[in-house]
């Protein structure tokens, strides 16, 4: 087989990567993912990624530019490769595991999760979070 995608991705669930995402250099990473949802401690279906990304690397709301730019850096100039991608009914899904330098000098893994929706070319972020605890 060639390179490049040829259908079973239901079958790729954990499977390491060495295929960039298509038109990567095009993602797009919208600030308002963290600052209205990620990042905001107000919104109850957050709040728990909210204390991880503060805990576990000193993001808020107020310093997000820096997270929102190692991931999108990250992921546009193709320096970390998807480690997962799933076909969904929405399109294919890209998850990415970032290591990400915080404000408190802490380094930890960022879940990164892209899709390319059915009918579009552009990679959009989904959703983000903190790995582990």
């Amino acid at each position: 087989m060639g390179a490049g995608f040829h259908g079973g991705f239901g079958e790729t669930s954990g499977s390491q990567s060495n295929n960039s995402m298509p038109n990567h250099t095009n993602a797009s990473t919208p600030r308002e993912k963290f600052v209205n949802y990620s990042l905001d401690s107000n919104n109850a279906n957050a709040k728990g990624k909210a204390e991880a990304y503060e805990k576990g690397l000193g993001y808020t709301k107020q310093n997000a530019d820096g997270l929102i730019s190692q991931i999108h850096s990250a992921v546009t100039t193709g320096t970390v490769k998807p480690y997962d991608i799933s076909q969904t009914k929405y399109g294919v899904k890209y998850k990415y595991r970032i290591p990400v330098t915080g404000p408190n000098g802490q380094t930890k893994n960022v879940i990164a999760v892209y899709q390319i929706d059915n009918g579009n070319g552009t990679p959009r972020l989904i959703t983000n979070y903190l790995e582990g605890k």
